[in-house]
């Protein structure tokens, strides 16, 4: 058993686990955004805002792969750090090998399905005439290497369960730099457009899948994939899906959001849903930054939950909070100013740009924000709270932002339209704060009887 890495998440003082599980998954997020900028970046080369329109229309695909790569991923990661905290380690192992059966038959299916409804669920993206074929050509691509997508994004999750940050890392980076080669020769040598983009991220995808699959079948990790250890355990099978479900139904409904946004932006023009899909990338290295943290913090509140540490809990949200919120105003700051050159690196149109700018200085209003409400919603799952993590999860993008940008969009116009974003991050942050609070106050009231509302502040 590896323990140092067990060690990190009972023992180090709570800001430098932070920072040593953090920061190595910033970087790999930032590698995902440079991932996702580069695509973006060469497809603004083609000079064809049909084809970078194409690219924003089709994200929802790749976020709705990730959200069912995260009924398994975050699902059994939440579990996997109790275990680890209340040191059954074979339990956790159990999990682990359980999580990449369900993985592959869950890829299948939607492989599958997908394919035989892929025309119209094109049409309901959004796309028609000059984009139609194009978001044909790329969601056809990510459908087909849906297994690689999920498969990447999941196992990486189940490496940081355990505390693995570094290797975690490796996966995406590796698969990051294959994208960055594979980009300009598929989209420009061999004349592919939008659709050699897709093709190259899948394959940066699937060349991550395997390496994550190589460190659990033989590399020095604590956790191991065995298939002797896969049943369809009903405990087990429950703990992923009450976690799971609700962390799935927030990145599906992020999907639903990028969809309506994406119909409403159209009638707009098709600079409009260009210039928003640039700013939605830019915006990317905030929101994966805050990921990055949300995620550093799952393992050491899970196994401070599972240990019954609830102190040690409550200060890694604590701590996590005030860092993200502190780069998220530096970050506001940042593209506040540089708004237009930003937009510029990714095209040369003057109204894609003209657009682009003034969405994303709507959008950086909600920075200081994200953080703090995406680690209160990790605390939930992380202690196995399905109900308050299902509710934090669907909220943001679901019970808030849709209505809210329906709403304001008609009342106000394109105005309503670029700032119903921040103001869903700014009430989502009341109310998680407000939220998580109640859960430790329940779990201190549980414990001792009593409690000090003072040690239930978040």
């Amino acid at each position: 058993m590896n323990e140092k890495n067990i060690d990190l998440l009972a023992n180090e003082p709570v800001y430098k686990a932070i920072v040593k599980l953090s920061i190595p998954m910033v970087m790999g997020m930032m590698v995902q955004v440079f991932y996702n900028l580069v695509d973006t970046y060469f497809i603004g080369m083609l000079g064809d805002s049909s084809q970078l329109a194409a690219s924003n229309i089709a994200l929802p695909i790749f976020i709705l792969l990730m959200g069912i790569a995260s009924i398994i991923g975050t699902g059994a990661s939440s579990y996997i750090s109790r275990c680890l905290g209340s040191k059954d380690y074979e339990q956790a192992n159990k999990t682990t090998s359980i999580s990449a059966g369900l993985l592959l038959m869950i890829a299948i299916i939607v492989t599958v399905l997908g394919l035989a409804f892929c025309k119209p669920l094109v049409k309901s993206l959004g796309a028609s005439g000059d984009t139609y074929e194009y978001t044909y050509q790329y969601v056809s691509i990510m459908l087909v290497g849906s297994i690689a997508v999920i498969g990447n994004f999941a196992f990486g999750q189940l490496l940081r369960a355990e505390g693995n940050a570094v290797k975690s890392m490796m996966g995406m980076v590796i698969g990051t730099i294959l994208n960055l080669i594979l980009d300009p020769i598929f989209i420009f040598k061999f004349n592919l457009g939008v659709s050699g983009a897709a093709l190259a991220t899948i394959i940066g995808n699937l060349v991550g899948f395997i390496y994550y699959l190589a460190c659990f079948i033989k590399g020095n990790t604590v956790l191991k994939i065995k298939l002797r250890l896969f049943s369809f355990d009903k405990k087990i099978l429950g703990e992923i899906f009450k976690i799971g479900l609700p962390s799935s139904f927030n990145q599906i409904l992020m999907g639903v959001a990028t969809i309506v946004a994406n119909n409403i932006a159209i009638k707009y023009g098709t600079q409009t849903v260009a210039g928003m899909g640039v700013a939605a990338k830019i915006m990317m290295i905030g929101t994966f930054i805050f990921i990055g943290f949300s995620t550093g913090c799952q393992p050491i509140i899970g196994y401070s939950y599972g240990a019954g540490n609830l102190n040690r809990a409550k200060e890694v949200i604590k701590i996590g909070t005030r860092l993200t919120c502190i780069i998220g105003i530096v970050l506001l700051g940042v593209f506040a100013i540089s708004s237009p050159i930003l937009i510029g690196l990714f095209t040369k149109e003057p109204q894609v740009i003209d657009k682009g700018t003034v969405i994303l200085r709507a959008l950086i209003w909600s920075l200081p924000f994200i953080g703090g409400q995406m680690i209160a919603t990790t605390a939930a799952q992380s202690m196995g709270k399905a109900v308050p993590a299902m509710i934090l999860s669907i909220s943001r993008q679901g019970l808030l932002y849709i209505p809210l940008l329906l709403i304001l969009n008609a009342v106000l116009g394109f105005n309503g339209f670029i700032y119903a974003q921040p103001a869903t991050d700014i009430i989502m942050r009341v109310l998680s704060s407000i939220y998580i609070s109640k859960i430790f106050a329940k779990e201190l009231l549980n414990i001792n009887g009593n409690i000090d509302p003072k040690d239930t502040l978040i």
